[in-house]
Parts: structure tokens; C-alpha cells; sequence
């Protein structure tokens, strides 16, 4: 009887596999991403949000919500510490909306993308016209909590 020869390779690359993790060379093959922010800082190079894609526009197909319609911010870092995240805030006070997105930042020279979303507004709470938002870029950890860029906008209401 002949020896088979894919369980000796199987017993072959386990054993391997636990000499390279094991305390001898200590090769970590759990080690993932961060999911959560914590302690560091971020240099912020550039913020790009268009602001002329803030804007109150109707629904669709005859519903009775209108939406205010919010750009994607683009933020390019340059140099990353810890584990610090990028906060995106749209406020409009006169009606009542508080938007918030966030992104982990995790390499340096990368530009990321944040991105709360649009929101609905019940129709005909806003008139037409112009409101008032408050654009925000944040930077944030444990220890820092930096504005990077904080604008006012005015919004056309088209709904």
C-alpha cells in the first residue's frame, strides 16, 4: 500500500501553519482593519464639497416629500496617526435637520468620501426660496477634535 499523498500535504501546511503563528516567529494572521476610531490625528490637505449641490428639490412620482439634497464631501489627507475619523455635518436650523456622516480614516494620502445622504422634509414646510445651512469638516478622536472647515450656504428651496 502506497502512501497517499494529500493528507500528507494537508498535515504539512497545518503544521507549517502553526509553526509561522506560534510564539517562535509569531506571524499575526488575525489582524485586521480598524472598525472603530480611537486616539491619533489627521492632516487634512484639501476639503472639496460642492456647494451648489445643497439644495431642497421635490419628491418623486407625486409623493408628498420633498428632499434636501446633499453633496458628498471629498477629503484628501496627508498624514495619518492612530485612529482618527472625519466628521461631515450639515445643519439646517429653520428646519430642524442635523445631518452627520463619518468616516474612519486609516492611510495617509487618500482622499475619502463622506456621505450623509439625502433627507426627506415633508412637503410645503419649507417655501420657496432660500434657507441657511451650516456646512461642517471635522477631524476626531479620543484627544483631538479639530474643525477643519465650517461654512454657511445658502440653499435653494426648489419644492
Amino acid at each position: 500500500m502506497t502512501p497517499r499523498p494529500l493528507p500528507s500535504l494537508v498535515a504539512a501546511i497545518v503544521a507549517l501553519a502553526l509553526v509561522a503563528t506560534g510564539p517562535l516567529i509569531g506571524l499575526d494572521v488575525t489582524r485586521s482593519a480598524p472598525d472603530s476610531f480611537g486616539e491619533g490625528d489627521a492632516t487634512v490637505a484639501a476639503v472639496d464639497i460642492d456647494d451648489s449641490e445643497l439644495r431642497v428639490t421635490a419628491g418623486r412620482f407625486g409623493t408628498d416629500v420633498s428632499y434636501l439634497r446633499v453633496p458628498t464631501a471629498r477629503v484628501t489627507v496627508d498624514e495619518v496617526t492612530g485612529r482618527p475619523r472625519l466628521v461631515y455635518l450639515v445643519a439646517v436650523p429653520s428646519a430642524g435637520i442635523d445631518l452627520v456622516s463619518t468616516a474612519l480614516v486609516t492611510e495617509p494620502a487618500q482622499t475619502y468620501a463622506v456621505d450623509p445622504g439625502d433627507q426627506g422634509i415633508e412637503s410645503g414646510s419649507l417655501e420657496r426660496g432660500t434657507i441657511t445651512a451650516t456646512v461642517t469638516v471635522r477631524v476626531q478622536s479620543f484627544s483631538v477634535d479639530r474643525t477643519v472647515t465650517r461654512q454657511n450656504v445658502t440653499v435653494e428651496v426648489q419644492a
